[in-house]
C-alpha cells in the first residue's frame, strides 16, 4: 500500500493528537506540578524545623538537693532550672519524674531531662582527691521518632555546657578567695626558701666534712679488711685447737670415770699399805737395834781378827826366821810347807781383818741406814695415814672432776661449734668489709655530686625564693571580681566563619529534595506522555525523537519554572542569581528526561523499572544529606558516576554563590549524559524506523 502524501509529518501528528484529548491536557496540567509536589512540599516540609523547637515540648525534673563548697551553698538543679524559665530553646515543662515518664510514654512528652539528687554533691568534688563526674539524665523513645533522640543529645550538650560554667564560676569564686591567703603563703615560702638557702650552704660545708671522713672510713675499712683476715685465720686455728680440745676432753672425761672406779680400790690398798707401814715401822725398830748389836759385834769381830791377824804375821815371821836359821834341816820341806801355810794364814788373817774392818764400817753404817730405815718407817707410817686421809679428800674431789670434765667436754663441742661459726663469720665479715670499702668509696665520691647539689639548691632556693617573692606581689596584684570569675568560668569563646552561608534547613536540603523532585517529574511525565509509537510519518529516525522531544521537553522546562518560582516566589529561596538558578535547573530536568526517555523508549514498563533503580542508586550515593566520606565504600565509588551527584553539586554552589567554574564544570558533565542518551535514542528510533519499513515494504509486497 502506498504511503499518502497527504499524511501529517510526526512532529505534527503529536500535537495534534495531543491536542484532541481534553484528558491528555489536564494530564499535562498535572504533570507540571508533578516535581513542586515533591520537591516543594519536602523542602517546605524541612524548610527550618530547627526554628520551631520552641514548640517541642520538653519535660525538666529536677531533684537535686543542694550542697556545699568552700562555705558556699550550691544549688545547681535550681540555678539550671531558673536559667531554663528564661529561655525558649524549647517547650520546658516543669515537672515530677511520674509524670515526666508518663508522658514520654504517651508522647506528651517528647524529652525529658532529670537532675538527679545528688548533683550538687558531685559538682562539690571538684577539690577532692577523687572527684565525681555529675550527671543530668536525658530520656527518649527513638521508636516515636529517631531525630528527637539526636535533638536531645545537642540539647543535653547545651544543658552540660551551662551547667559547667556555673560550677566553673562556682569553684572560680573559691579560687579567688584562696589567691589571697596564697599570697600570704608566697611571702611566708619566699622567707622559707631564704632559709633553705641558708641551710643549703650549711649542708654544703656538713657535705665537705662528710667527704673528708668518708675518705678516712675508707683507708680504715682497708686495715680492717686486712685485720679481719687475720683473725679469720686465728679463728681457723681456734677451731682447729677446739676440736682436738674436745676430744682430749671427752678422753679426760672417760679417764676420770675410770680412775674414779680405781679409788674404792686405792683407798683399800692405802689402808693395807699403812698397816704395813707400821709393821714395817716396827720391824725397822728392831732392825736398828740388831744393827747396832751387829754393830759392835762387827767391831769387835774386827778387833780379834786383827789380833789374828797380827799373830798370824808374827808366826809367819818367826817361821821364816826359824826357816832361814835351819835351812839344813831334815824336816826342811815341812818346815817350808809351814811357813808356807803361816805366810798364808798370814795374808788370809791380814785380808780377813781388812774385811773385818769393812764388815765393821759396813755394820757401822748398817746400824746408821736401820736407824734411818726405822726413821723413814716411822715417816713411812704418818705418811700413809695422810695418803688414806688424802685419798678420801682426792675421791670426793675426783667425782667433781667427772662433772666437770662431763661439762668440759660438752663446752669444748660448744667451742668447736662457735670457733667454726666464728670462722664463717670472719670470712663473711671479710667480704662484708670489702663491700663496706667499696660503697665507703661510692659514698665519697657521692659526697662530690652532693656538693655540686647542694650548691645548686642553695642557688635554686635564692632563687625560688626571689621567684616567691615575685608571686606573692603578683598574687596580691591579681583581681578577684564578677567578670574575672566570669572569665575563668568561660575563658574561651568560638566565633564561626562561613565561608558560604545557608540560612536553614531547608535552603541545605533544596538541592537534593529539587533533583528529586525533577527526577520524579520526567519520570511520571512517561507515564501520560507516548514516547513509543509516532503520531504520523516517520521520515527519518531524527524526526521521529525531534517529535518526542518537542512533546517531552516543553513539559520538563515548564515543571522547572514553575517549581523554582514557587520555591523562590513563595518559600523564600534566597537565590544569588535567580536567572542562573532557572537555567541549572532545566538543565538538570533535560538531562534527566534524556536518560529516562531512552529508558522508557528501549523497554517500556521494564524501563520505568530501570529508571526507578537507577533513581535508587542515586539517593544513595549523591551525598545529597551526609557528606560522601560517610558513604559505603562501593557506593563512594559510583557516586561519581551518577548524573544527581553532579546536579545536587551545581545547586550547592549556585545556592552558595560559589564560582561559576564549578557550576559550568557540573552542567558539562551533565550536558555529556544528556548528549549521550539523547544519541542513544535517536539510534533507537532509527533502527525502529528501518525496521518499520522493511516491515510495510514487505506488506506491500504480499499485498500487491
Amino acid at each position: 500500500m502506498a504511503k499518502s502524501s497527504k499524511a501529517p509529518g510526526v512532529v505534527a501528528g503529536e500535537f495534534r493528537r495531543l491536542s484532541r484529548s481534553k484528558m491528555a491536557m489536564l494530564s499535562i496540567v498535572g504533570l507540571m506540578v508533578i516535581p513542586l509536589l515533591y520537591s516543594g512540599m519536602l523542602i517546605g516540609a524541612f524548610w527550618d524545623p530547627y526554628g520551631k523547637l520552641g514548640d517541642l515540648p520538653v519535660a525538666v525534673v529536677n531533684e537535686d538537693a543542694g550542697a556545699t563548697m568552700k562555705d558556699r551553698q550550691l544549688a545547681i538543679g535550681s540555678d539550671l532550672v531558673d536559667e531554663l524559665k528564661k529561655k525558649d530553646d524549647f517547650k520546658w515543662a516543669f515537672t515530677n519524674a511520674k509524670d515526666a515518664m508518663e508522658g514520654l510514654k504517651d508522647h506528651r512528652y517528647s524529652l525529658a531531662f532529670v537532675i538527679p539528687e545528688d548533683f550538687s554533691k558531685k559538682t562539690a568534688t571538684l577539690q577532692d582527691e577523687t572527684p565525681q563526674q555529675a550527671d543530668i539524665q536525658y530520656y527518649v523513645d527513638d521508636g516515636w521518632n529517631y531525630l528527637t533522640s539526636r535533638i536531645g543529645e545537642q540539647a543535653s550538650e547545651k544543658l552540660k555546657t551551662d551547667v559547667a560554667h556555673e560550677v566553673t564560676k562556682a569553684y572560680a569564686d573559691a579560687v579567688f578567695s584562696s589567691v589571697g591567703e596564697a599570697a600570704n603563703g608566697f611571702g611566708e615560702a619566699s622567707d622559707g626558701a631564704s632559709k633553705l638557702a641558708d641551710g643549703a650552704k650549711d649542708a654544703k660545708d656538713g657535705a665537705q666534712q662528710l667527704h673528708d671522713n668518708l675518705a678516712k672510713l675508707a683507708d680504715g675499712t682497708i686495715k680492717l679488711q686486712q685485720g679481719v683476715g687475720q683473725l679469720a685465720g686465728g679463728a681457723a686455728s681456734l677451731t682447729s685447737g677446739a676440736q682436738s680440745a674436745a676430744k682430749g676432753a671427752a678422753s679426760l672425761a672417760d679417764g676420770l670415770k675410770q680412775l674414779g672406779a680405781g679409788e674404792a680400790q686405792l683407798e683399800a690398798g692405802a689402808a693395807q699399805a699403812d698397816a704395813a707401814a707400821g709393821q714395817v715401822a716396827a720391824g725397822a725398830g728392831k732392825l736398828a737395834e740388831s744393827g747396832k748389836t751387829l754393830a759392835a759385834g762387827a767391831e769387835q769381830t774386827q778387833t780379834g781378827v786383827a789380833a789374828v791377824a797380827d799373830g798370824a804375821g808374827k808366826l809367819a815371821a818367826g817361821l821364816k826366821q826359824y826357816a832361814e836359821a835351819h835351812k839344813d834341816d831334815a824336816d826342811a820341806a815341812a818346815l817350808q810347807q809351814l811357813l808356807a801355810s803361816a805366810q798364808a794364814v798370814a795374808a788370809g788373817a791380814e785380808q780377813a781383818h781388812q774385811g773385818a774392818a769393812a764388815v765393821a764400817d759396813g755394820a757401822g753404817k748398817l746400824s746408821a741406814g736401820q736407824q734411818d730405815l726405822a726413821s723413814g718407817a716411822a715417816q713411812l707410817q704418818a705418811g700413809t695415814a695422810k695418803l688414806r686421809q688424802g685419798l678420801g679428800t682426792f675421791g670426793a674431789k675426783l667425782g667433781a672432776a667427772q662433772i666437770g670434765a662431763s661439762d668440759l667436754a660438752a663446752g669444748a663441742g660448744k667451742l668447736a661449734a662457735g670457733a667454726g661459726t666464728l670462722q664463717q663469720g670472719l670470712t663473711d665479715a671479710g667480704k662484708g668489709v670489702g663491700t663496706v670499702k667499696s660503697g665507703a668509696t661510692q659514698l665519697a665520691d657521692g659526697t662530690v655530686k652532693l656538693q655540686d647539689g647542694l650548691k645548686q639548691l642553695q642557688d635554686g632556693s635564692g632563687e625560688l625564693s626571689s621567684k616567691l617573692g615575685d608571686a606573692s606581689k603578683q598574687a596580691s596584684d591579681l583581681k578577684s571580681g564578677d567578670k574575672q570569675t566570669e572569665m575563668f568560668a568561660d575563658p574561651i569563646g568560638v566565633t564561626e566563619h562561613k565561608l558560604t552561608d545557608v540560612p536553614n534547613y531547608g535552603t541545605g536540603m533544596t538541592p537534593y529534595f529539587l533533583a528529586l523532585g525533577l527526577y520524579v517529574g520526567v519520570l511520571m511525565s512517561t507515564v501520560i506522555l507516548p514516547l513509543r509509537d509516532a503520531a504520523g510519518v516517520v521520515k527519518s529516525g531524527w524526526c521521529w525523537y525531534l517529535s518526542k522531544l518537542l512533546l517531552f521537553a516543553p513539559i520538563v522546562v515548564l515543571q522547572t519554572v514553575l517549581v523554582d518560582t514557587v520555591l523562590i516566589a513563595g518559600l523564600g529561596l534566597k537565590v544569588p542569581h535567580v536567572a542562573a538558578f532557572y537555567g541549572i535547573t532545566a538543565v538538570i530536568g533535560l538531562t534527566f528526561m534524556a536518560i529516562v526517555q531512552f529508558l522508557v523508549t528501549l523497554a517500556d514498563t521494564i524501563g520505568r523499572f530501570l529508571a526507578i533503580v537507577l533513581l535508587t542508586l542515586q539517593l544513595a550515593s549523591s551525598a545529597g544529606t551526609y557528606p560522601t566520606e560517610l558513604l559505603p565504600a562501593w557506593l563512594q565509588h559510583i557516586s561519581g558516576w551518577m548524573p544527581m551527584t553532579h546536579a545536587i553539586e551545581a545547586l550547592r554552589v549556585a545556592l552558595s554563590n560559589g564560582p561559576a567554574s564549578r557550576i559550568g564544570e557540573q552542567l558539562l558533565l551533565m550536558a555529556v549524559y544528556a548528549v549521550a542518551f539523547a544519541a542513544f535514542t535517536v539510534v533507537l528510533f532509527a533502527v525502529r524506523r528501518r525496521r518499520a519499513a522493511s516491515d510495510e515494504g514487505s506488506l506491500y509486497l504480499a499485498q500487491g
